[in-house]
């Protein structure tokens, strides 16, 4: 009976001990987690701008059809591959299709006007023209079945896996096709969803199989506007909001005043977006925005809607619910020290690093959401001379949903070149200011006392001076009273 007792005990720790070392499944946080502001979109996904961390996100990765990612492309490829000043040339497609789309204020496309690329990227985004995409795809590849090739390539390499382009032309396509089976599913939904004061997590039906315009999903598209706030240019074209474009029209100047169907949300955000597109579509109205939250939060925000109004202002209040959950803190400050050990310079001398960069991040108001370790990336020893503020090496902060931060640090003062006493000394005073400032106050108080001791040696000087001279006189009067003929011959 004992021995079965020991045996017992023995099996139960052997158990213990082998549930012990197997390894956790260990999966990284979502900083999103208990983030819930009941927003009424159908689908959205937000992101910071700081570090590509979710802050929220709904539905963001069903395959839905939203034909505004078409344009964005197409403004994506032409920033790219067409230089800003280029002039494109009418074709007479381009005019049969800008006279079909028939728009009573609109300044007529004319075949062989040579119009300007900022001119017809507005007319595309603002009007949601398909005869100023016409345009472009054929000056980019000649026809737009081969641009609608180069977009799918495109995608293929900014990593948009679930998105596929069928159409250039997709305002033509949404008019002359029916809604989709799977659109009206959706409204049907997201109608009773509307309508319940505490609803269940809306799930919307993937697009089908014969979608005529575009499908992507909101993951991918934030891959595509990450792209478009990287190009200067192309920030440049989604910050507009109203302007006024001189083209040429069959050698007649015009003033074109073009405005953004987003204007009105960029007002009431308080001008606090910077790069805003709204595509209104029978599909899935697609707004794209980036901007900072009323706290300062910096948020990219893509949102959709299965009708053409009432996407602002959900939105809107999406980014006032941010700042209750969120909020910004420094990371690092340029200047400050980085708490690690030192590093070695070549010859052999030790430097501490500071921060070059002031970088901030966004994480919830009651975590800090960063890993208690930071990692340095280094190649020491580092070649002399080096200079302060020089960049050796980075450290690299992890969040705790595993996104890395690197931030650039250097030496904190500059390494002589030569390795010889002077050099060192100055070396070691830089390094200790208390011993600088002891050493300069000794040799101040040595300075005082040498400069008395030389006074006083000259003050005596000078009086042996005066007694030598008083000497020579005497023996030059006593010569002269006795006639001692060989003074001069002896003071010579």
């Amino acid at each position: 009976m004992r021995f079965s007792n020991i045996t017992a005990i023995v099996i139960t720790a052997l158990l213990f001990m082998a549930f012990c070392f197997i390894p956790a499944d260990v999966s990284a946080l979502s900083m999103s987690e208990g983030f819930d502001p009941r927003t009424r979109l159908p689908a959205v996904l937000s992101t910071g701008t700081l570090h590509q961390s979710e802050l929220y996100s709904k539905n963001s990765d069903v395959v839905l059809e939203i034909p505004g990612v078409a344009r964005l492309m197409t403004l994506y490829l032409a920033t790219e591959r067409i230089p800003q000043d280029e002039l494109i040339v009418i074709s007479r497609t381009v005019e049969w299709i800008d006279a079909r789309e028939g728009a009573e204020d609109r300044v007529p496309l004319l075949v062989d006007d040579k119009l300007p690329l900022r001119f017809l990227l507005l007319k595309m985004l603002f009007d949601n023209s398909d005869a100023a995409a016409i345009a472009i795809a054929e000056h980019v590849s000649g026809t737009s079945e081969d641009f609608l090739l180069e977009m799918q390539n495109a995608a293929q390499v900014l990593g948009m896996t679930q998105t596929e382009f069928f159409q250039v032309d997709i305002a033509r396509t949404e008019r002359e096709s029916e809604v989709p089976e799977a659109i009206l599913l959706a409204i049907e939904r997201y109608d009773e969803y509307s309508k319940e004061e505490d609803p269940e997590p809306l799930v919307l039906p993937e697009s089908e199989e014969h979608t005529q315009t575009a499908r992507t999903t909101l993951r991918d598209l934030q891959r595509l506007l990450t792209a478009l706030h990287s190009n200067v240019r192309s920030k440049a074209l989604l910050s507009v909001s109203e302007e006024l474009i001189q083209i040429a029209s069959k050698n007649t100047q015009q003033i074109v005043a073009m405005r953004s169907p987003a204007a009105h949300f960029m007002t009431l955000s308080e001008n606090r977006m910077n790069y805003v597109f709204l595509h209104l579509s029978d599909r899935y109205s697609l707004l794209c925005c980036v901007g900072t939250s009323p706290g300062g939060l910096p948020v990219m925000t893509v949102a959709v809607n299965l009708r053409q109004a009432g996407i602002t202002t959900p939105t809107l209040q999406l980014y006032s619910d941010l700042d209750d959950f969120y909020t910004k803190s420094p990371l690092t400050r340029a200047g400050e020290k980085y708490p690690g050990a030192p590093e070695k310079a070549e010859n052999g001398e030790l430097f501490d690093l500071i921060y070059l960069d002031s970088v901030d991040y966004i994480h919830p108001q009651s975590d800090h959401f960063l890993e208690q370790t930071l990692d340095y990336l280094g190649n020491a020893p580092y070649p002399i001379p080096l200079q302060k503020n020089t960049m050796t090496g980075q450290v690299v902060f992890t969040l705790k949903n595993d996104i890395r931060i690197r931030v650039r640090v250097g030496s904190d003062r500059d390494i002589l070149a030569d390795n010889g006493l002077i050099s060192r000394g100055l070396i070691l005073m830089t390094r200790n200011p208390n011993l600088a400032y002891t050493i300069a106050g000794l040799s101040l108080i040595l300075i005082m006392a040498l400069l008395v001791m030389v006074i006083r040696e000259m003050i005596s000087l000078r009086y042996w001076i005066r007694l030598q001279r008083i000497e020579l006189n005497a023996q030059a009067a006593r010569a002269i009273l006795f006639g001692d003929k060989n003074f001069k011959r002896n003071r010579k």
